[in-house]
């Protein structure tokens, strides 16, 4: 349709709006005033400010209105008899400007008369407005430069336009580089059928009009606005009988939409892990700012953003107002505000995710509780004769890495007694153990450590210590590693991956390099070479997939690492991680925690469920509670039997059930996993 084809269409709508309607009163449908949500207090406050006849006549669908307008210089396309010129007016104060355009002579007529009054009402010594009578969407004829507006806003006119494509054309003409486009108007959820354009009714009361959600989206990124966002959404309930039996099924709804004019976004949202922190700066409201509907921001709390988020925020008039974090290095998929932001609480431990989340995650995607799934209930019983004894103590650690499902670090501060670990000691002979399996963290940062390793040695068959190797370049640990020689203890250490690149990214920066060092003083000692003394290392999966064949696994690092860093070690164990701690918080950051859930049960094996450990095994945490294994002391699943290690000082422990969780799939899938690596080396074993 051409310019030409577009005037009856324009007589239609001034003479609905210039002689048919006399106040908002006189329309018939709910449309052009459909809102029922209040504005924002600041637009409020300067609506009492505004002269009675000017809000009678106000005909509009939102509250079009942006804050931080001081100072700047807004068009208001279709602004009718100004209410929305003389609120902004006020807001943008003396030294802002703004512009009201409208084709219909009358309604800019009753504007202009009430202009001295309302500048007088303000305070203002000269005028900050201006009414031109012409047509949005050629703002040129008007005057209006290019990239010369920093908010061009609109309330429920631009549906009344019959070139809608040429509007937005001339909205990303003169907004500057960062201004907004901040509008309301009433969107259709198909096209409505071009026999309804001329009908005057339906023309001036913004529903033959109505742009199609997608067909706007398309029109707006053609111009060069790649996104936008409602900032308010309300279904539109027409209420004439006649008028709801001409359209049928067609859907309405008031939307306000927010976009700004900025090089780079991208024509969906993505997520790149980045953040906004609202500073609190903006003077109409201190506590929070909304940037969309459903995307609040209050001061000082981060917010997960995607990145056109992040990039309005940082280029548009908004930029001093927030701190915006991060960049589009790392993409981890499709944004979706609320995973994205549960993400992100997990991480800065501002929300626990626990057994209830598990259970829950599991059930929403059908998977079966691990109890119901092994079919030979008496493996879920622990074995006769318990031959393990695992020891947590302390969550204490000089790393914070990715893969631990513990979350230990630097911060945390408990620790195992040194009475606790006596009691341990005598549990262990009355027991009948034969492995004293000691963890953490980094076991080397309990202060008794090394009296409990020599008298553990001197009562167990074997004593393993987990160390993440790092610590023993400290010289406040080195002498542990002539501890450990003296004490034939077999050493555990995680190594994710066989080069600096793969592994610091799991256990960060320099690990790699010190894990190696180490490894070499140690092979010096005899570690790897001398058969008495054992060290393993560990694969933990870094990511939502199983780990490889544990055998072939074993062999490439055997050959990688002592062909490029000279160094040996004995066996390699490739575990299944546990969605759970930093390693469930990352797999919720990149949007693969269900995946991974699904996957595990997916490839449930029942022939690795008579090995689990669990079943032979009882494990200590650093206050001396007793559980089935690590997971269930961080899943708070107490031991089906005595509570605390002194309750095994005397009397061994019975045969219990096994408390069971969704993370025993971990355990249970592929080849199995355990502490002590694949629970059998091929699945045709």
């Amino acid at each position: 349709m051409g310019f030409d084809e577009g005037r009856d269409i324009r007589e239609l709508v001034r003479e609905y709006y210039g002689e048919v309607l006399q106040g908002s009163d006189d329309l018939k449908t709910d449309a052009c005033c459909c809102t029922s949500h209040t504005p924002p207090k600041y637009v409020l406050d300067v609506m009492n400010e505004i002269d009675d006849e000017i809000m009678a006549h106000f005909y509009g669908c939102g509250s079009p209105i942006p804050p931080a307008l001081e100072g700047a210089t807004v068009l208001d396309l279709g602004c009718g008899t100004g209410r929305d010129v003389y609120i902004c007016s006020k807001l943008v104060g003396p030294s802002g400007r703004v512009i009201g355009v409208d084709m219909t002579e009358q309604q800019l007529a009753f504007a202009r008369q009430h202009e001295a009054a309302q500048m007088a009402r303000f305070g203002f010594e000269r005028s900050n407005v201006e009414f031109h009578c012409g047509f949005i969407e050629d703002l040129a004829a008007l005057g209006i430069a290019d990239e010369s507006v920093d908010v061009v806003i609109s309330n429920c006119v631009i549906n009344l336009s019959p070139f809608k494509d040429q509007v937005f054309k001339e909205i990303c003409r003169v907004l500057k580089p960062g201004g907004e486009l901040y509008f309301s108007d009433i969107f259709s959820d198909r096209r409505v059928p071009p026999k309804f354009y001329d009908d005057p009714v339906l023309r001036g009361e913004c529903l033959s009009g109505a742009l199609y959600i997608e067909d706007f989206r398309r029109i707006l990124a053609k111009h060069g606005i790649a996104a936008f966002y409602d900032v308010e959404t309300e279904p539109l309930h027409v209420g004439d009988f006649q008028i709801e039996t001409k359209l049928g099924c067609i859907g309405f709804a008031s939307h306000t939409v927010r976009a700004v004019k900025c090089d780079g976004l991208e024509d969906r949202e993505e997520n790149y892990g980045q953040t906004a922190t609202y500073l609190g700066t903006l003077p109409e409201n201190a506590r929070y700012f909304d940037l969309t509907e459903d995307v609040r921001l209050i001061k000082g709390r981060p917010v997960a953003v995607s990145g056109n988020m992040a990039a309005l925020l940082r280029t548009s008039r908004y930029a001093p107002h927030f701190t915006v974090t991060g960049d589009t290095a790392h993409h981890v998929g499709a944004y979706d505000y609320g995973s994205a932001q549960e993400a992100l609480e997990l991480r800065r431990g501002k929300r626990h995710f626990g057994l209830a989340d598990l259970e829950q995650a599991c059930d929403d995607l059908g998977i079966e509780p691990f109890a119901e799934r092994v079919h030979d209930k008496e493996l879920l019983r622990s074995a006769p004769n318990l031959t393990t004894m695992q020891v947590n103590v302390g969550y204490g650690c000089n790393l914070a890495c990715s893969h631990c499902f513990l979350e230990s670090g630097p911060a945390r501060t408990e620790v195992m007694e040194r009475a606790t670990m006596e009691a341990v000691l005598a549990a262990f002979e009355t027991g009948g153990f034969r492995t004293l399996d000691i963890t953490g963290g980094s076991p080397e940062m309990n202060p008794h450590l090394e009296w409990f390793v020599r008298e553990a040695a001197a009562r167990a068959d074997k004593v393993i210590v987990r160390s993440n190797l790092t610590i023993l370049d400290d010289p406040a640990y080195r002498h542990f590693m002539q501890v450990y020689a003296d004490n034939k203890v077999h050493l555990v250490t995680s190594l994710p991956y066989f080069n600096e690149q793969g592994c610091d990214l799991q256990r960060g920066r320099q690990v790699f390099d010190r894990v190696i060092k180490v490894l070499r003083k140690l092979n010096a000692l005899g570690y790897g070479v001398n058969p008495d003394l054992v060290i393993d290392v560990a694969y933990n999966v870094s990511g939502p997939f199983l780990p490889p064949d544990q055998r072939e696994l074993e062999e490439f690092y055997a050959f990688e690492l002592e062909r490029e860093q000279h160094v040996k070690f004995n066996n390699l164990y490739a575990f299944n991680n546990y969605a759970l701690g930093r390693f469930a918080h990352q797999l919720k950051h990149e949007g693969k925690f269900d995946f991974y859930l699904d996957l595990l049960s997916e490839n449930y094996n029942a022939a690795v469920v008579a090995r689990m450990m669990c079943r032979t095994q009882v494990n200590v945490d650093f206050d001396g509670r007793l559980y089935d294994c690590e997971v269930n002391h961080v899943l708070g699943l107490p031991l089906d039997g005595p509570s605390t290690i002194h309750d095994l000082v005397d009397k061994p422990l019975d045969v219990r059930t096994i408390a069971t969780n969704p993370i025993c799939y971990s355990c249970a899938a592929g080849c199995g996993s355990s502490c002590g690596g694949s629970l059998m080396e091929k699945y045709g074993e």
